[in-house]
């Protein structure tokens, strides 16, 4: 068998001869796949999305057992707020419960069970420890769930708490100081012939005072109430500001059932209500501006 080659009679394009073993060469190659050109089928790089900082998580991703681990560690933090608050209100339960009785001047207090006072100093000192603590737990939220938030949602979330600690705090005090005293005073003299001695239970007189308070707190959170239903879109201010004289009447009888049968008393009472009210909406309206005008050209457009 010879060794030389045997030519094929093709040629080249640039016109040599080929032999029949570089063809078959050739044409297996050509069956079989190859490796891709360096870059062939890659697509395109695409371009960084920009993202706005605002817009951005201000925490990293954290695993469930981190979370686990950090709720606890919140949570034990909060309970020791409490306990240490209890335990130093209650160094000081009859000087903060000497404090609520001086609201009533007119009557006499008694306590009809043994045990009764004691309780009281407890139940006192355990609403103290509550006021220590709440500032700690609105605090210990806050730092809990800042790394999900965006830094706008960040920022509002700390302003709602604080605005809303103030609020409650306002309204607490609030009724303390005049809401109270009128309220007592009214009911010492519903016994006008003299036949009935006002002797009030400790115990009883304590919780009625703390309801009240928390009652008149809850009331002053009315604005932030107001600012949600605005935010959320489900009512307007102009519709408020159109209803504004419907929450005045509503007021005016709410302040009539719980003062004397006095104007003064139903104004000391109203008026801040209503203050409430109106600048809660025009709060709304300038905080969420932006907002009502692009849902104003909508309706609109």
């Amino acid at each position: 068998m010879s060794t030389e080659r045997t030519k094929t009679g093709e040629t080249t394009a640039g016109g040599a001869e080929q032999t029949e073993d570089e063809v078959r060469d050739k044409g297996a190659a050509a069956r079989r796949p190859g490796r891709p050109a360096k870059g062939a089928g890659k697509k395109p790089p695409r371009a960084k999305r920009r993202e706005d900082p605002d817009e951005e998580p201000e925490g990293g991703r954290m695993s469930l057992l981190s979370h686990l681990k950090e709720l606890r560690r919140r949570l034990i933090i909060c309970i020791v707020m409490f306990l240490a608050g209890v335990i130093v209100c209650l160094s000081q339960a009859e000087w903060f419960t000497n404090l609520l009785l001086s609201r009533g001047t007119n009557f006499s207090f008694v306590y009809i069970t043994p045990a009764e006072l004691m309780m009281t100093y407890i139940r006192v000192a355990a609403a103290g420890g509550i006021v220590v603590a709440v500032p700690v737990i609105v605090y210990q939220v806050w730092r809990f769930v800042r790394p999900g938030l965006r830094r706008r949602e960040n920022l509002a979330f700390g302003l709602i708490m604080t605005v809303g600690l103030v609020l409650f705090g306002l309204g607490a005090a609030f009724a303390f100081l005049i809401v109270l005293p009128l309220l007592l005073a009214f009911f010492a003299r519903l016994n006008t012939s003299g036949t009935v001695t006002a002797m009030v239970s400790v115990q009883e007189y304590v919780a009625y005072v703390v309801n009240t308070m928390i009652t008149f707190g809850v009331v002053f959170e009315t604005p932030m109430a107001i600012l949600a239903l605005i935010g959320t879109g489900l009512v307007k201010p102009k519709t408020l500001r159109k209803n504004f004289k419907y929450a005045v009447l509503v007021i005016l009888i709410v302040a009539a059932v719980i003062t004397p049968p006095d104007v003064v008393s139903q104004l000391l009472i109203a008026a801040p209500l209503m203050i409430l009210f109106y600048g809660s909406i025009l709060a709304g309206q300038l905080i969420f501006r932006r907002k009502l005008k692009e849902a104003e050209e909508l309706e609109n457009g």
